[in-house]
């Protein structure tokens, strides 16, 4: 009964990240289709503050572990991905899916480089290959011309490729700073401060004029099938895939789960070109396919460095 049991929570976890991987793939297709009802400020505003409520119900009988560390690195992190998740959400508007989905992972350019500025952490060669591997892969996705050699950058790349390496930020500051929090607190307050900021920042942009008109005006849609959309897709991508993600890591080897996240940029591609939201193009293939490559190493060596700090770790405590 226990191996049978063992089977069933393996065949789960499976299960729950290919569920993740579907809801993060098809998120970006959803999130341009609610750009058109909701400003891109209101729409990360309002969909942090979702996913803040959704978690703090979560963390309420945690919350007496509360002190001051969670808000030292929660704030600047917050502040981070809320800028990320800002610029993102207006370059989606000038870009497409795949584009947005694909220069997220520009983090892995600037993950390592910070790393070893916080903590002095020296990135593997694996590591910088996937680095430069990443940025190769980002000029192609880009508009590359493979005749000219010109690549044609627009706003909507540029602002997702900086909200990517802002992303790298919140993730090497978590990595170095936080591993010792209780994750779903971290989180929790991590996301009010980017709803807080998000906020402050729609407000600053909607009373800030040139020439009489606002910088961002707010626009939100009272329909409820628009609300009711952007209410589920916040809960079930940022606070039910977070979960379920932590939940399945406990049955599957941190290393395949490092390994199957980049394919959500698949994913997000396939739905993307099958609704005509993206042409299938040479760029696409070609680009896509080498910041896969990139994501999938970059996971990859990030495993095989934590093997080695568990390994070390070990010897340590038997030694003493």
């Amino acid at each position: 009964m226990k191996k049978e049991g063992k089977i069933n929570d393996i065949v789960w976890a499976y299960g729950s990240l290919v569920f993740v991987i579907f809801i993060w793939g098809t998120g970006p297709l959803l999130s341009r289709y609610l750009l058109q009802f909701y400003a891109p400020t209101i729409y990360s505003a309002f969909g942090s503050l979702v996913s803040g409520i959704g978690l703090f119900f979560i963390c309420l009988p945690h919350l007496k572990k509360i002190n001051r560390q969670y808000f030292k690195i929660a704030l600047p992190t917050g502040l981070f991905v809320g800028l990320a998740s800002l610029l993102q959400k207006i370059g989606l508007q000038y870009t497409t899916p795949a584009q947005y989905a694909f220069l997220e992972n520009l983090s892995c350019v600037s993950v390592p480089v910070l790393l070893f500025i916080f903590i002095r952490k020296k990135p593997k060669k694996l590591t910088v290959f996937a680095s430069v591997l990443c940025l190769v892969g980002t000029f192609v996705l880009s508009g590359l011309d493979f005749s000219s050699g010109s690549v044609g950058f627009g706003k909507g790349e540029i602002l997702c490729a900086v909200a990517g390496i802002l992303y790298g930020v919140n993730i090497a500051g978590t990595g170095a700073f936080a591993k010792k929090l209780y994750a779903p607190l971290y989180v929790m307050i991590q996301v009010w401060v980017q709803a807080i900021f998000n906020f402050c920042v729609t407000l600053a942009l909607h009373f800030i004029k040139i020439d009489g008109i606002p910088i961002e005006p707010i626009v939100f849609s009272w329909e409820m099938k628009h609300i009711l959309l952007l209410i589920g897709l916040c809960l079930i991508s940022s606070t039910l895939c977070w979960i379920l993600r932590t939940s399945a890591m406990k049955y599957v080897d941190a290393s395949v789960v490092a390994i199957m996240m980049p394919f959500s940029a698949v994913i997000t591609g396939l739905t993307s070109v099958i609704f005509g939201a993206d042409p299938l193009t040479l760029n696409l293939l070609v680009g896509a396919g080498i910041c896969l490559i990139a994501a999938l190493l970059s996971g990859i060596s990030d495993v095989h460095a934590r093997q080695e700090e568990n390994v070390v770790q070990e010897q340590k405590e038997s030694g003493s």
